[in-house]
């Protein structure tokens, strides 16, 4: 497989799992970095969900 694809796919798990409202049972949950603010860990999904976007997007112009 491809790595840019691996890339692809590893940056939407991360941005997926941040945008969902994770708490104390999930693994580096937003209250263990002190993220009490909700927006602020979605805001941080929309940006890697937007990274994952912007790699696929020159992985295609190639």
């Amino acid at each position: 497989m491809n790595k840019t694809i691996i890339t692809v796919i590893v940056l939407v798990i991360i941005g997926l799992y941040w945008l969902i409202d994770h708490t104390a049972p999930l693994p580096l949950n937003h209250e263990q970095f002190g993220l009490y603010l909700h927006n602020i860990h979605g805001i941080i999904g929309v940006a890697f969900l937007v990274a994952a976007g912007l790699v696929w997007w020159k992985w295609k112009e190639k």
